[in-house]
């Protein structure tokens, strides 16, 4: 991982991108204080573990929710357009 201020990752933020597409994770620093992180996107999000963290968290809160609402059937155009 490497470590850049504000100021150089603003000055050189074409070279920061190009960075991140060749694979490489750059801290973002002010007054030395971690502030951000740029990390290469993977191509699938199926891949990334966080990606998939966030999923299934949302997956179970969702299975949990209690099902409400009136199921009427089907829907036909007459009572879409009217």
């Amino acid at each position: 991982m490497r470590e850049m201020s504000v100021r150089e990752a603003n000055q050189n933020f074409s070279k920061v991108i190009a960075e991140a597409e060749r694979g490489v994770t750059i801290l973002i620093t002010k007054n030395g204080r971690p502030v951000a992180k740029i990390a290469p996107q993977a191509a699938d999000r199926a891949h990334d573990p966080e990606w998939r963290s966030a999923y299934r968290a949302l997956s179970r809160s969702l299975k949990a929710k209690r099902a409400g609402g009136v199921r009427l059937g089907r829907i036909t155009e007459d009572d879409k357009y009217g």
